[in-house]
């Protein structure tokens, strides 16, 4: 059990680290940057996903359950986080980034508090499916949690913590306070990867491996509609090659490991 929490901890610990690096290196908000770290990151994820979600999940369920999960997976998630952007309570976290990219200057815009408290949101909503799967990920298989799927989450993380770590720095926040929040989503999402491991029984595979493929859904609508689209403005055709490398960096791991 605290295994699944620290290795969900691990995954969403990128975005201490990526406010840190943004706090001394402000250049990492350049569109090329953060499109590599999301071309790379998004690879390494759908690698991830496939290899350790999906695929652990069809060995032990069959295709038809699989399937069924991925589908409430993706369209559960998208509508939840439809349902708190409309209410005004979620902001995508990529949103600074997006927002820098399109702008004159490229600079990223000062978050007010609103906005940095939807921020604060919009990165728990994207962490809890991240670090629940990384807790059902010791359940299947036979080599303990996917050690490819936590690294790849916290590559994928540090470009969502470098745009909003910027936003609030120029919003006026302090250091401290940013690092103080972010360390309240790593906690968030420690929790989040016990409940996914401790909830079910280690015997009831076919759940756990329905409940997986869920949050392999979920994981692939931020991919597709979170990563990709900053990757490709960023780094446009070579947003490919970069998703592939990451791709291939997340099945070395998987192999490395053992899976």
């Amino acid at each position: 059990m605290l295994e699944a929490g620290l290795f969900a901890a691990i995954g969403q610990a990128a975005l201490v680290v990526g406010a840190l690096l943004v706090w001394r290196f402000r250049t990492l908000t350049r569109p090329a940057v953060v499109g590599s770290l999301m071309a790379f990151g998004a690879g390494a994820v759908i690698s991830a996903v496939g290899t350790d979600l999906v695929a652990v999940a069809y060995d032990e369920a069959g295709g038809g359950t699989t399937a069924l999960g991925i589908g409430i997976g993706g369209l559960g998630y998208f509508l939840i986080i439809t349902l708190l952007e409309r209410s005004g309570a979620r902001e995508k976290p990529e949103a600074p980034l997006e927002q820098a990219a399109m702008s004159e200057d490229g600079e990223v815009a000062a978050a007010s508090p609103t906005e940095a408290r939807n921020l604060f949101v919009g990165m728990i909503v994207d962490g809890v499916p991240e670090s629940v799967a990384v807790g059902l990920s010791l359940h299947l298989g036979s080599v303990g949690v996917s050690l490819a799927l936590v690294g790849s989450i916290f590559i994928a993380g540090l470009p969502e913590a470098i745009g909003v770590a910027a936003a609030l720095l120029a919003g006026g926040y302090s250091i401290s306070k940013i690092l103080l929040r972010f360390s309240y989503v790593v906690v968030i999402g420690a929790v989040a990867g016990v409940i996914g491991y401790s909830v079910l029984n280690n015997q009831e595979h076919e759940l756990i491996a329905l409940i997986q493929s869920i949050a392999a859904g979920a994981l692939l609508v931020v991919v597709i509609n979170e990563m990709v689209p900053i990757a490709i403005r960023g780094v446009q055709r070579w947003a490919g090659v970069l998703a592939a490398s990451g791709f291939v960096f997340s099945a070395a791991i998987t192999w490395i490991s053992g899976g």
